[in-house]
């Protein structure tokens, strides 16, 4: 099998040795070489099966005859032959074909070293094995560590990677050997096994360049090839291969490319021209180029003439997806600019590989291989996570569209990758707007992970949101609408160009529980960025949660979860199992001691960072005109209910509200707006509480059971948000906001 651990090439190294090896007498005088029948053995023993001839002849022809910059495209075109013969499929190249001639290899040597480090690359191992594997090769008198020479020999293998992947190497040299004097940590002069892979493991440009790392090789290697999609066309389209109509079941169909739109029938796929766009550029630039591609679809000439444009009688650009005939294609500016999207766009002039510009190569060792630079003209690039898991397939279909409409490179799948990968590519970038597509609990992994990017002061990126799914508080907030509704996502982008920042407040939540011994689930979050309550609701969600992971066919639609809610929260009214909450919880607001037990018996306490929860109710309500009111903190501001009727609520005011809760069927209450809130209990900025017994609780809709703690809530930061556009209202709704508006605030 050829994806077994790199540990069977080093034991393979070992029969190379003399005097005992098995290979030792196919190899050259200097032990550099092996000739092709000392090869033969070596495949026998290394695949574990007899290869036909075809297939090792290629394989041994790839590294003899060709050059140092093709043996990398050639040996993986040869191996992915050997996997398919291994398979039973037929080889991919018309080259294997067998034929009668006797081929002669006698005096024929190619050399051992890259043979083992290509055969390594291509290795299902972890990149410490492949260290490995590099070390033992370079390593020619075995004395276990690296000296010049070794090091060199080395460093040219790293260079041919670079080569293949046409990058500017008179730059790169340098910072190559920048890198290895790096991994030297005692600079002796030698490099041993444990600095080899210590350093190697925290530098990734030195994985990229060895093949190890294999997820952003992969991924630079494909860059430019289409990425092909089955896909149903509701209008006339033709096929860009052989520009005949597509047609077929139900409908036309074809496949077309999810970077550039290419269409062609699933027949004609083979002969396309496989020139697709490039996300990213050699070195930074300032200009971009036109994208063009056969336009196969009607539409009207941007240039002078402004006609119309026949099938196939003119050309289309990727980037600012403008039309023109054939003819007036020498009038327009080959200079491209993005078109009506360039405010979001980044664009690949302005992504290249990072160890080509940085002056500090330890800086490498947290960054990514690639980095993205601020465009000149007044533009912010919008960086975009999707979770397509949210929201069923809406989430599938958003991250295809932003990958069409804004360079791929900006777009980023959750369900593959976290946040991290694309917050690094746009660190050196201060002014960019981030976009998160999710729920409340997407949104808040994003902005854990933004809180570990060192970003200077006030140059933090301002977070926007597309809702996907349901509940999603914080977008109902921020006016960004409870749930995606299949917009269009043009207008949304515009939407975003005209947000405006906002801050708002995050608390640092800590559990103390009271015996280890206890058992209970461990808290989901320590940071709170809507709510946090105890009690009826968290018992009604958590609930939930334990019915749908045992028996998660019966959720698996909207009105079926809300029909379990419904029923859940019943049980609970009638159940009633957090009543007398005032008798098991201690609160202390601002070092205030709390009386729960006043007025109507509480089955639950919520704190508040936001005006929205439950999907949509304001526990906190409205407050009435005073002239005394305020905005900013005031003293034991829980000590008098004549303060809290006035006081307001802010996500930016470094303040949390504390509310009680008396019942579910309150809470029903509240979201079919029957009763303006719940009872409120204090505006505060710390607040401590101990419970005496298990309580259900839950951090921004994620439930757990707690067993009895002390809970510290305190404020952590405040992180830039962007606010979305007021929706346009008739005179009459305008008039009753307006009527309320001196009285609330965001």
């Amino acid at each position: 099998n050829i994806a077994d651990s790199s540990h069977k090439l080093v034991d393979l190294l070992g029969e190379f040795q003399p005097p005992d090896g098995i290979f030792v007498k196919h190899l050259s005088e200097d032990q550099q070489t092996i000739d092709f029948e000392g090869f033969q053995h070596f495949v026998v023993v290394y695949f574990g099966a007899e290869l036909p001839t075809d297939l090792v002849e290629q394989l041994f022809l790839s590294f003899s005859k060709q050059s140092k910059e093709r043996r990398l495209s050639s040996f993986e075109e040869a191996i992915t032959n050997v996997r398919n013969k291994l398979n039973g499929l037929n080889p991919i190249s018309e080259r294997l074909k067998p034929n009668n001639e006797e081929k002669s290899y006698e005096g024929v040597r190619i050399p051992l070293k890259p043979l083992v480090c290509y055969l390594s690359l291509l290795e299902a191992a972890s990149p410490e094995n492949k260290l490995e594997v590099v070390f033992h090769v370079y390593d020619s008198d075995a004395n276990g560590f690296l000296d010049k020479a070794e090091i060199e020999g080395i460093i040219e293998q790293m260079m041919t990677v670079a080569r293949y992947q046409h990058w500017d190497t008179i730059e790169l040299e340098p910072i190559i050997r920048q890198m290895m004097s790096d991994i030297d940590l005692d600079s002796d002069g030698i490099v041993s096994l444990e600095e080899w892979k210590r350093g190697g493991l925290t530098t990734i440009p030195l994985l990229v360049l060895l093949g190890f790392d294999t997820l952003q090789l992969d991924d630079l290697k494909e860059d430019g090839a289409h990425v092909w999609r089955l896909r149903h066309f509701s209008k006339p389209t033709y096929c860009n291969v052989c520009c005949s109509a597509l047609v077929g079941w139900g409908g036309k169909q074809g496949l077309s490319c999810g970077m550039c739109k290419y269409t062609a029938h699933e027949r004609c796929v083979r002969n396309a021209t496989n020139r697709c766009i490039r996300t990213f550029s050699a070195r930074q630039c300032e200009r971009l180029s036109h994208h063009w591609i056969d336009a196969n679809a009607p539409s009207k000439c941007a240039a002078k003439c402004g006609s119309s444009i026949a099938v196939f009688q003119g050309k289309r650009c990727r980037w600012c997806n403008r039309h023109a005939h054939n003819k007036c294609l020498p009038s327009i500016s080959d200079a491209c600019d993005m078109g009506e999207l360039k405010y979001h766009i980044l664009p690949p002039t302005h992504i290249f590989p990072a160890f080509l510009e940085r002056k500090n190569v330890k800086q490498q060792h947290v960054s990514n291989l690639l980095q993205a630079v601020q465009p000149r003209n007044n533009t912010r690039p919008l960086l975009v996570f999707v979770n397509p898991k949210s929201g069923g397939r809406q989430g599938v279909r958003v991250l295809r569209k932003f990958e069409y409409m804004l360079n791929p490179r900006q777009v980023y799948d959750l369900s593959k990758v976290g946040p991290e990968p694309g917050l690094n590519l746009f660190a050196n970038i201060p002014n960019c707007n981030v976009l998160v597509c999710g729920g409340d609990g997407t949104i808040g992994w994003v902005l854990d992970a933004m809180d570990k990017i060192d970003y200077e002061t006030n140059k933090r990126p301002p977070v926007a949101i597309l809702p996907l799914g349901t509940g999603n508080d914080l977008a109902r907030c921020l006016r960004w609408g409870g749930g995606y509704e299949n917009e269009n996502l043009t207008k949304i982008l515009h939407n975003i160009e005209k947000a405006m920042p906002i801050y708002m407040d995050r608390w640092q939540i800590k559990i103390e529980q009271k015996k280890k011994s206890d058992k209970g689930d461990p808290p989901p979050y320590n940071i709170i960025n809507n709510y946090f309550s105890i009690g009826v609701d968290a018992s009604i969600a958590h609930r939930f949660h334990v019915m749908r992971e045992k028996y998660p066919e019966k959720f698996n639609s909207r009105m079926r979860n809300k029909l379990w809610y419904f029923e859940l929260g019943t049980t609970e009214t009638l159940s009633s199992t957090c009543k007398n909450l005032h008798e098991q919880i201690d609160i202390l607001c601002d070092g205030e001691t709390i009386d729960l037990g006043q007025g109507s018996t509480l089955e639950g306490i919520a704190l508040l960072n936001i005006t929205s929860i439950y999907g949509g109710s304001n526990l906190w309500g409205t407050s009435r005109k005073s002239s005394g009111a305020s905005r900013f903190p005031m003293p034991f501001a829980s000590a008098s209910n004549g303060h809290l009727s006035s006081r307001v609520q802010d996500i930016g005011d470094k303040l949390v509200e504390v509310v009680g809760l008396e019942s579910a069927i309150q809470m029903g209450q509240i979201k079919a707006g029957v009763r303006a809130a719940a009872r409120r209990l204090s505006q505060c900025s710390t607040v401590v509480i101990q419970t005496h017994k298990a309580f259900p609780m839950q951090i921004d809709g994620e439930p757990w059971m707690q067993p009895p703690c002390i809970i510290q809530i305190t404020h952590k930061n405040q992180v830039p948000m962007l606010i979305g556009q007021t929706k346009t209202t008739s005179s009459w709704n305008l008039l009753k906001k307006n009527s309320t508006a001196s009285t609330t605030s965001l």
